[in-house]
């Protein structure tokens, strides 16, 4: 299978460097607006890949790209600019189509195009990284447990180290998407249905078997997600989880990128110059995140709520060990969704979410050797899953 990486940035690094592992995989081809980043991700390919320069605004460009190849998997950032017209690309050429798209907009407009897949004869997973994606998976083991269920879902976690090395705080994309979903409105499951409402809301979430603490709502794909794979729940959320100070600070972000006093960008470009004078998240992560707001949670986790044998019931879900860093913990997962489909186990048609298109149980066993920070658990451990009845 011959395999087209868009993005040559952390996350599409790993995400070719782990798919240049499966024998299944033949080929694959880095593109990127810099060259020399393409041909450095290239050379860790273990001879399976080359390297090209492609702009993903050239649309005519990038899709003559995409054909000759039997999979796209997109890693261009921010996706609330770049994932719907890189899909549109990919139905043109009749290309199957993965992505890690964290943005709940372009994620809804994704899934609407099912039917223009469909008639490609394409398949379409998206947000298939680390949240979303382990995620999603996580909310898919626990659905199978509920009679009826009611809410789902899922949150991150800034307080938590990724490793024992963690990555430097960096104007990127990523961060761009930061400010996005903090900022204007989000989407999020209301009585059955989206609604568009302010981010930044203040909720009390409890753990089962950890207790209650403070979160914040902030905008991703998975009630967007969660909602469409299983319309029968009333309630969805993506809530980070972070100290108070740190969120009192992205709500004062907030109203000046409403205001229209900051752009996104600048937005970014302040939260990253001043956490790296320590003045915010780096102080903040290190000292407070570890004596205030208790208790501490995990990375990232699902919580489901409904009915499981006639009772009222609680469950909430993570893996136990992560793969160290983000862009890992991103990029791994990735490859394992498209290495699902190149040895034919991804049956869905269109455009799906990782929960419906995916093997949990599969996606799993195979993400676990990767996963050891803080420490390597059994491949047959990796979940937590917690449940509490009420």
């Amino acid at each position: 299978m011959n395999v087209l990486c868009l993005g040559a940035g952390g996350m599409g690094a790993l995400a070719a460097e782990t798919l240049a592992g499966f024998d299944e995989i033949k080929k694959l081809t880095i593109a990127d607006l810099n060259l020399a980043a393409a041909e450095r991700v290239a050379g860790k390919g273990r001879g399976k890949a080359t390297a090209c320069s492609v702009s993903v605004e050239d649309a005519e460009g990038l899709t003559e790209l995409m054909r000759g190849h039997d999979v796209v998997a997109n890693c261009v950032g921010p996706f609330f600019r770049f994932a719907v017209p890189i899909l549109s690309c990919a139905i043109r050429a009749g290309v199957n189509y993965f992505d890690i798209c964290d943005d709940p907009e372009p994620t809804l407009d994704m899934l609407k195009m099912g039917k223009e897949a469909e008639a490609a004869g394409i398949v379409a997973v998206v947000g298939v990284g680390a949240t979303p994606g382990i995620t999603n998976m996580l909310a898919a083991k626990i659905y199978g447990m509920f009679q009826r269920v009611e809410e789902l879902h899922a949150a991150w976690n800034i307080e938590e180290k990724e490793s024992d090395a963690p990555e430097a705080i960096a104007y990127s994309a990523a961060i761009v998407h930061w400010m996005q979903q903090c900022s204007g409105t989000i989407l999020e499951c209301r009585d059955g249905r989206l609604q568009a409402v302010k981010p930044l809301a203040k909720v009390e979430l409890h753990y089962p078997g950890l207790g209650d603490r403070d979160v914040w709502t902030v905008g991703h794909p998975e009630p967007v997600a969660f909602s469409w794979s299983y319309p029968e729940i009333k309630k969805s959320s993506c809530y980070m989880v972070m100290p108070s100070l740190t969120a009192d600070y992205f709500k004062k972000l907030a109203v000046k990128i409403d205001a229209g006093r900051l752009t996104l960008e600048a937005a970014g470009h302040q939260l990253v110059d001043e956490a790296k004078n320590a003045s915010l998240l780096d102080h903040i992560l290190a000292v407070i995140s570890g004596i205030f707001d208790h208790p501490r949670l995990p990375l990232f986790f699902v919580i489901g709520k409904g009915e499981i044998q006639g009772r009222r019931a609680t469950v909430a879900a993570t893996i136990k060990a992560n793969p160290p860093g983000m862009a890992r913990s991103t990029g791994v997962p990735l490859a394992i969704g498209i290495h699902q489909f190149a040895r034919g186990m991804v049956k869905v048609k269109g455009v799906a979410t990782p929960e419906k298109a995916l093997d949990a149980d599969a996606f799993f066993r195979e993400l676990a050797p990767y996963c050891t920070y803080p420490s390597r658990v059994a491949d047959d451990d990796i979940l937590d899953i917690v449940q509490e009845f009420s």
